[in-house]
């Protein structure tokens, strides 16, 4: 299981690091760990078990945070009404919008980078081309898909995780133009 002991934290060279593609087809221990980072997220949002392992709060998690150098990421997001769920291998952006939206409030957080928030500009609209691991349908495929405003928010922030940056080098005071994303 992953526990906050499992979740690299700053200062970890393997946070810099840009990740190694996965091998296609997707391999079981690959399948694997995109699953336990998405537990980890369902778990993490959950006040019972969240509270009984004494785990922080998450919507992503790439493999990167838990140490390992490949470029899957998962994402759980639950706002009452819908949940997004997937885990992603190999993704590229491969499109963007010229629109820029931030997350209100303090701004984004980062489980590798305990107790600090900050406002960073992203693209209200992103595509992203990979292969998609479903856990409703137990499946996973090649496609590309889109995602816009908190999700997409969601989705770069993980994306540059795979890259070695972190969202503490994005961290602005310049949002001429941009939409607050509450």
């Amino acid at each position: 299981m992953i526990d906050n002991e499992c979740i690299v934290k700053v200062g970890n060279e393997v946070l810099r690091r840009i990740a190694e593609k996965v091998q296609l087809p997707i391999s079981k221990n690959d399948l694997n760990i995109g699953k336990r980072m998405l537990k980890y997220l369902k778990m993490s949002q959950d006040e019972k078990l969240s509270k009984k392992y004494n785990l922080r709060s998450g919507v992503g998690l790439a493999a990167p945070q838990i140490g390992i150098s490949k470029r899957i990421f998962a994402v759980y997001i639950n706002d009452g009404e819908e949940i997004l769920q997937f885990v992603v291998f190999n993704p590229e952006i491969v499109a963007e919008s010229v629109q820029m939206v931030f997350l209100g409030g303090n701004g984004e957080g980062c489980l590798s980078v305990p107790n600090k928030y900050g406002r960073v500009l992203r693209h209200k609209k992103v595509k992203i081309r990979g292969t998609w691991y479903d856990p409703i349908e137990k499946n996973t495929i090649d496609s590309v898909k889109t995602f816009i405003d908190y999700p997409s928010i969601v989705v770069q922030h993980e994306y540059d995780h795979l890259n070695g940056v972190l969202f503490t080098d994005k961290i602005t005071n310049n949002f001429v133009g941009a939409e607050e994303i509450s």
